[in-house]
């Protein structure tokens, strides 16, 4: 058949080659993530998803039942990887009062400094870690520091700031990009807790994909050292469905986001390759999510994101 026949078939036809078509993309995600590029396909589960129902849906439709049969198959793989994040881990019942845990990438370009300081002010997390900042990013920052006064920064990089002390902090240089892996100890009502602020390289090319991977190693390294309760948030640039994210699995983290609010944060206004990059995740004994929402639009190609942690 050549290829000016695909045409002249009924829509039931071309509609069922089209998606057949579309269905390689995470099934080459799915088996060949291990190379870069093929691990990109791995991101769009939810346009897979939603690519796939609107198929389904035509060829019911104009009563292509058979047709509707195979494209019903081909939508189970993005299902299965989409909905496990609808099923919350199983919380612990405490009397305790969560902590709130934001993290928000500003965006270097992004100039919208006061809609920034109004909505952490409204929102009132309890620590904030701001990646993508620059020197008048930091500048603009030091207005929170009546309402939180410890803070770590780096100018061009990332800025934390925490209404209760920080204990003590260090900063581990991952890849041959020496990006930093924020690890500070913070004091809360429940004790100390550690808590890791990243922004990776994001996965445009070999070799920053390679630095991303390795990053990812190191975290994991770095968080099964850990014996008490961890809080880990940032912009990861790799989805939950990324090769790239088994090492966080390894260590038992888990997804804030799971069971609540579990939509993507970047790129929101474009449905085409938005995607859920901005992440919390926690581990500890007893340790929960209470809450977790993804914040407004603030001018950044990012929405923040903010979790309330109990244990």
């Amino acid at each position: 058949m050549t290829w000016r026949s695909l045409f002249s078939h009924k829509p039931r036809q071309w509609v069922l080659r089209f998606a057949v078509v579309v269905a390689l993309f995470p099934v080459v995600g799915w088996i060949g993530g291990q190379y870069w590029i093929f691990d990109l396909f791995n991101h769009f589960q939810y346009q897979y998803l939603a690519f796939f129902s609107c198929c389904l849906v035509l060829l019911l439709a104009i009563k292509a039942r058979g047709e509707a049969v195979t494209l019903a198959v081909l939508l189970l793989l993005p299902l299965s990887r989409i909905a496990p994040s609808y099923f919350a881990p199983a919380g612990v019942a405490t009397s305790h009062k969560p902590i709130r845990v934001a993290s928000f990438n500003v965006l270097v370009s992004n100039d919208r400094y006061d809609d920034t300081l109004r909505w952490v002010r409204e929102s009132q997390p309890d620590y904030i870690f701001f990646s993508e900042t620059t020197d008048k990013w930091a500048k603009a920052l030091q207005a929170l520091a009546m309402d939180y006064p410890y803070s770590i920064e780096e100018k061009s990089g990332f800025a934390f700031y925490s209404k209760r002390p920080i204990n003590r902090h260090r900063i581990v240089r991952c890849s041959e990009f020496r990006f930093p892996l924020l690890i500070a100890y913070l004091d809360t009502p429940q004790g100390e807790v550690a808590f890791y602020g990243i922004h990776p390289l994001p996965p445009v090319s070999q070799r920053w994909a390679h630095a991303l991977t390795e990053t990812m190693e190191i975290l994991a390294q770095e968080a099964e050292r850990e014996k008490g309760p961890l809080i880990v948030a940032g912009d990861f640039n790799i989805t939950r469905w990324s090769k790239n994210a088994k090492p966080l699995e390894r260590a038992l983290l888990l997804d804030a986001s799971r069971g609540k609010s579990p939509g993507p944060t970047w790129m929101r206004g474009n449905p085409l390759v938005t995607i859920p990059i901005d992440r919390i995740l926690y581990r500890g004994q007893g340790m929960s999510c209470q809450n977790f929402h993804i914040g407004p639009d603030l001018g950044s190609d990012h929405r923040p994101v903010v979790a309330e942690i109990v244990w």
